[in-house]
């Protein structure tokens, strides 16, 4: 019935007589556990996990124990789980109930990835913002929006809202100017600025320049906040990776594995472009377009997937409803030679076969579920994460 009635009733009214009173309600009943915090939120399209992840790095190295929120972990402190959640920003009464937590153990800031659909239902309602980044703003989750202007007004009308925070913005980015002459005092970040050659001074260990832009992103929010350049450097130069982006399974067969989250044409482009310097042979790329999404992005997909792998291995993300099937068909309608491709729904065995295919100096790339916890099928969900079947598989091979 619940099923039935969210099918037919307009997403504004149920956006605005169930979601959003939920979402009051329950920030009363918890009694507000963000008042008194150091609330950064992270929005846009992508790079909003690493953004995120290097920001609360950042500020417990600098001594403000804090709490965070990604679609791919959990922290207070430096006590760390995966995100069980299968959604960025949490509904309200699982997010009220963290920060909670975080609160009592002493935490005095929070950072919190927040989604589009969290803006749309009001999941952050009552969480005073002190920061909201803003990565990028590609137009996404248009199976939810009405359009691509629906998503920018979505974004915009929540700065908006936040009055008292400062807005950080990807000057990089098309959307840039219309944030610029909205909010005239938001502080922008550039891969053409002083801040990015600054950068230069660092190693860092992340891959590509979308990783470049997230650690400007970051490092523009927290010197919002006069933590010296001396603790980000120290943090930036120290972190090897974030969970399921563009992170390495260490192996002794010589091949370079990476488990990403990249799961739109957008994202699946940065990684390639991330590794084509670095690349010495084949790439072997393991991928499925999840379920209940824009259709017409599959086709695009596998465009991309084609122009950049020598092999693919279509399999399953998340179907969700979904037949199987046709979310391979669609996605391979893209693929222009298709004598590089090996359908396998099965995703252990399709990211087997990946293992047993490549040779030393190959990358091996599994795409499209970085971290996540749960792989979800209409009428199942099952445990899953990307990064411990390759170990196992691994592990395998080398009785």
């Amino acid at each position: 019935m619940k099923g039935w009635l969210q099918k037919f009733t307009p997403l504004g009214l149920i956006n605005c007589f169930s979601h959003k009173p939920k979402a009051i309600l329950t920030s009363f009943i918890f009694h507000h556990p963000a008042k008194n915090l150091i609330n950064i939120g992270v929005l846009g399209t992508k790079g909003k996990t690493t953004t995120a992840y290097l920001m609360a790095e950042i500020l417990n190295q600098a001594g403000l124990k804090t709490a965070l929120i990604s679609t791919a972990a959990l922290k207070i402190g430096d006590k760390e789980q995966m995100n069980p959640y299968k959604m960025t920003t949490p509904s309200p009464q699982p997010l009220n109930l963290f920060i909670k937590k975080a609160k009592e153990n002493g935490c005095q800031a929070l950072v919190l990835e927040i989604s589009s659909h969290a803006i749309k239902q009001s999941r952050v309602w009552g969480i005073p913002f002190k920061i909201l980044v803003v990565t990028n703003l590609v137009p996404d989750h248009l199976e939810y929006h009405k359009n691509s202007k629906d998503y920018l007004k979505t974004h915009l009308n929540f700065l908006k809202k936040n009055k008292k925070a400062v807005i950080v913005f990807n000057q990089d980015d098309k959307c840039s100017e219309e944030i610029k002459n909205q909010f005239p005092k938001a502080l922008p970040f550039s891969l053409n600025s002083h801040l990015r050659e600054k950068l230069k001074t660092i190693k860092t260990q992340l891959l590509g320049d979308f990783n470049i832009s997230n650690m400007l992103a970051a490092i523009t929010a927290i010197q919002a906040l006069n933590i010296n350049f001396s603790v980000i450097k120290q943090v930036l130069e120290n972190i090897r990776t974030i969970p399921g982006r563009m992170e390495f399974i260490e192996n002794k067969l010589g091949y370079q594995i990476i488990v990403d989250y990249a799961h739109s044409p957008f994202s699946l482009i940065k990684v390639f472009q991330a590794i084509q310097s670095l690349k010495r042979g084949k790439i072997i790329t393991v991928f499925g377009a999840c379920g209940e999404r824009d259709r017409n992005q599959r086709p695009m997909m596998g465009k991309i997937l084609d122009q950049y792998s020598d092999y693919i291995i279509v399999t399953n993300d998340d179907p969700y409803s979904e037949d199987s099937e046709q979310i391979a068909q669609d996605l391979i309608k893209g693929i222009y030679s298709q004598d590089k491709v090996i359908k396998i729904l099965d995703r252990k065995t399709a990211i087997q076969k990946a293992l047993q295919i490549a040779q030393i100096n190959d990358w091996v790339l599994i795409l499209g579920k970085g971290a996540e916890q749960w792989q979800i099928f209409k009428d199942k969900k099952i445990p899953w994460d990307d990064r411990q079947i390759v170990k196992q598989i691994l592990i395998d091979f080398q009785k």
